[in-house]
């Protein structure tokens, strides 16, 4: 099968070698321009295989930016020294984990460095794109797919879907076993939950810093989002000691965008921040299908349509944001859901917003298959962690590369902590009302995601008016 020059941010991993290949056991790891790639060691200095991307040391509040030591020895549990690792690590990584007993992909708490691989081939890449060269994308791209789960608007492929025949996601919480090459989950939510939830904010707090710490001192100006929404503001507090140190960003605009543009601007000024304001930019056509080809066509949603509105502070800042705070505000639950709720691929389905079509049945039948014995509520939790946040969110990372992303609130332990917290806590959104209270607490006097009722009803009829598509989706979520 011929295979493509590798795009900024692509990756390959194959058995077939390049001039510049790195070998990874009986395998070889192309890379594209500008994706970090550092060796791995355990405590004893012995080598266990690579990371690629934008990781951070957690204890040592620092950028990876040369090779690194996982906190602890390799032995014969090589799932244990795995687990220790992802859990020292914040950032977008991929672990390419390479010692004599297993050779594997891991991916962090998002697969925020997304892999595709075709099992039949043995080739695993960033996207369809770094794998398939302009024949082969075409004849196996599944346009009945594609238009069923409404990818061109604002939908996605959950549950391990591409939107290439015989192409597979690696979701996270996840492994690929580049032996068998078949996909282990190695983590179904935390052991218990929290007896001290305020504890839990304490250490949710202190992951957040050690990675804007790491950020600040890194090359690039920080830029930290700032909505009216809930997760940039447990940021802005945690940011609280740091924020003559960093910048604030908003992309404005009408519609939806009104309301951050708004709040922002009234946060700002209010306790003055270096606050910067991006008008958001309209992507051209071709810019647009750049996009969604370098994604593999599993993205064609409003970022594709005006990702270039972050250009201007690209190659300057690293950008942070407030991605995985709805982990710990029940985002997929409903009223009556219990720890005891059956779930269905079919209830899934609807919640997601999407429509059903059988091979999302069937992907999502197996992965219900693999989380026997743990609770409902858990379950839901992982549903948006996995199918939202590492199908979706995570999924467009190669799509525009340039600017750094990093989502502070998306590692092993802080995913490990927010799924800790009381049922309780999740309905009422209390992390975010915790961490302010805790961090920042004269940010309590500005609500989230409201200008007043009056204004909030104009904005969600132009919205629906301008997109009726809304509505739909929204229907098939209550039916869930």
């Amino acid at each position: 099968m011929p295979l493509p020059d590798l795009d900024l941010w692509q990756y390959r991993l194959g058995d077939t070698p390049g001039a510049d290949s790195i070998a990874i056991g009986d395998l070889w790891l192309d890379v594209g321009a500008d994706l970090p790639v550092w060796p791995v060691t355990d405590a004893d200095g012995k080598a266990a295989g690579v990371l690629l991307g934008f990781a951070i040391d957690l204890q040592a509040r620092r950028i990876i930016d040369e090779g690194w030591q996982v906190p602890a020895r390799l032995g014969a549990d090589i799932d244990a020294f795995a687990q220790a690792g992802l859990m020292a690590l914040g950032g977008r990584f991929l672990w390419i984990l390479d010692v004599p007993e297993a050779a594997r992909i891991y991916p962090d708490c998002s697969a925020q460095v997304p892999c595709v691989f075709d099992p039949a081939a043995h080739i695993a890449a960033s996207t369809a794109h770094a794998m398939l060269d302009d024949t082969a994308y075409q004849a196996r791209f599944d346009p009945d797919l594609f238009n069923a789960l409404g990818v061109d608007g604002e939908g996605w492929f959950p549950a391990g879907l591409t939107a290439h025949h015989g192409l597979h996601r690696l979701l996270p919480n996840h492994y690929l076993d580049l032996h068998s090459w078949s996909v282990q989950r190695f983590w179904s939510g935390p052991a218990a939950q929290a007896s001290d939830p305020d504890a839990v904010v304490a250490q949710i707090v202190d992951i957040v810093q050690a990675q804007i710490e790491a950020l600040i001192a890194g090359p690039d100006r920080v830029a930290i989002a700032l909505t009216a929404g809930r997760e940039t503001r447990m940021l802005l507090a945690c940011a609280q000691p740091y924020i003559d140190r960093v910048d604030f960003v908003t992309v404005t605009g009408s519609d939806r965008h009104q309301l951050d543009t708004v709040m922002a601007s009234r946060i700002a000024a209010k306790i003055g921040l270096n606050h910067r304001t991006l008008m958001r930019t309209a992507a051209t056509q071709a810019q647009r299908d750049l996009f969604i080809r370098r994604g593999g066509h599993c993205n064609a949603d409003s970022n594709a349509q005006f990702h270039p509105s972050v250009w201007p502070i690209a190659g300057s800042h690293v950008m942070v944001s407030g991605n995985g705070g709805e982990i710990a505000r029940a985002f997929f639950w409903r009223a009556a859901d219990t720890p005891q709720t059956a779930i269905t691929p079919a209830m899934l389905t609807a919640r997601f917003g999407l429509k059903s079509t059988p091979a999302l049945q069937d992907a999502l039948t197996v992965w219900l298959d693999g989380l026997q014995g743990v609770d409902s509520l858990t379950v839901l939790d992982l549903a948006y962690q996995e199918h939202r946040d590492g199908a979706w969110y995570a999924a467009q990372f190669c799509s525009d590369p340039g600017l750094v992303r990093q989502a502070p609130l998306l590692t092993m332990r802080s995913a490990d902590l927010m799924m800790q917290l009381p049922p309780d806590w999740k309905r009422s959104h209390r992390l975010s009302q915790a961490v302010v209270a805790r961090q920042w607490p004269a940010l309590e006097q500005f609500p989230y995601n409201s200008l007043g009722y009056l204004r909030d009803r104009i904005m969600k009829l132009r919205r629906v008016m301008a997109d009726p598509q809304i509505v739909l989706k929204k229907l098939r979520k209550l039916r869930g």
